[in-house]
């Protein structure tokens, strides 16, 4: 990192650590402050989607809810298997072990 970028980056940290203060400051002696309001907003609206979210709440809410029992764990329990195969005592790397698993749906797929 050149010494200029490191100077950007530093002054962005400190930026960011002086709007957070400010921020703690009008939040705690003035919550009724525009400018916390503002901020409010943007965090739910940039950060959090949350009108995106509302609207897939909704819509979830007015789905029809179809629990299936699956043979063998779905695509998008893989994840959760990775991280419970993680926590396992094994001789074998994980990255074997994850790959000896993804062979096993693989197979079991094309079935």
């Amino acid at each position: 990192m050149g010494a200029m970028s490191l100077t950007t980056a530093l002054l962005r940290l400190q930026v960011q650590a002086s709007s957070g203060l400010i921020y703690d400051v009008f939040a705690r002696y003035d919550p009724d402050n525009l400018l916390v309001q503002q901020a409010q907003r943007e965090v739910l609206e940039r950060q959090l989607e949350q009108t995106r979210l509302a609207r897939c709440l909704v819509r979830l809410g007015a789905s029809r809810v179809l629990l299936v029992e699956p043979r063998r764990p779905s695509p998008l329990s893989f994840p959760i298997l990775v991280d419970r195969t993680r926590e396992q005592v094994s001789s074998e790397k994980l990255a074997d072990r994850v790959r000896r698993m993804t062979a096993g749906y693989e197979r079991a797929a094309r079935r």
